[in-house]
């Protein structure tokens, strides 16, 4: 069946990112002890329901601040927030090739996030306006691998899952969406990501 949607995982996949970087920002805050900071932005809670919109950015920052005892300002704690991103040219450029290529393609994204890292990389990285929609955990209060978060990027693309491509770094989220019958293919480069879409009928 003919592709007419491509989901795109966010962080990554479209820019890279690195949680250390965090950490180490806020180690001038506070005595942070090796790791503990990463394992946070990764695998807690907390961060599990910002990203749920189920937390306000003053209410993860004070939740945050008093986990770590950091003595920091909420302006600059964000700024430590959001400078864990990096771009990644190739997935930039290769996005902006299948937008001219294919324009009845649909592009949309769907991303674990939160309303600090969305609105900062809105406005930093211009690659983010060529997507059709943006599906965002914060907003309809859910995370991959839920099955909502996946329904609601369905629904905005108008597509079947049969006619959708997806594309994510995480191995678990491939087979989420997998169970729901989207042909999704776990995100190692853009190189392997060219191949993918051509066994698709997708050719850059």
């Amino acid at each position: 069946m003919k592709i007419k949607t491509i989901l795109f995982d966010l962080g990554n996949v479209i820019i890279k990112f690195d949680p250390a970087i965090a950490e180490k920002g806020y180690s001038s805050y506070g005595k942070i002890k090796k790791d503990v900071v990463v394992d946070y932005i990764m695998n807690s809670r907390e961060v599990d329901k910002y990203m749920e919109g189920k937390l306000t950015s003053s209410k993860f920052y004070t939740v945050t601040c008093r986990k770590f005892n950091l003595n920091i300002k909420f302006k600059d704690f964000y700024e430590v927030w959001n400078d864990i991103f990096y771009s990644y040219p190739e997935m930039e450029k290769l996005i902006l090739e299948l937008k001219k290529k294919y324009p009845e393609l649909k592009l949309i994204l769907v991303s674990n996030t939160n309303k600090a890292h969305y609105e900062f990389l809105q406005k930093k990285y211009d690659v983010l306006k060529t997507f059709d929609g943006h599906v965002l955990s914060h907003e309809i209060g859910c995370i991959k691998p839920g099955s909502r978060i996946f329904k609601e990027a369905l629904r905005v693309a108008g597509s079947m899952p049969k006619e959708t491509f997806y594309t994510d770094d995480r191995q678990d989220l491939i087979d989420a969406a997998r169970v729901m019958g989207i042909r999704a293919f776990l995100f190692t480069g853009d190189k392997e990501l060219k191949k993918q879409l051509s066994t698709c009928g997708i050719l850059l």
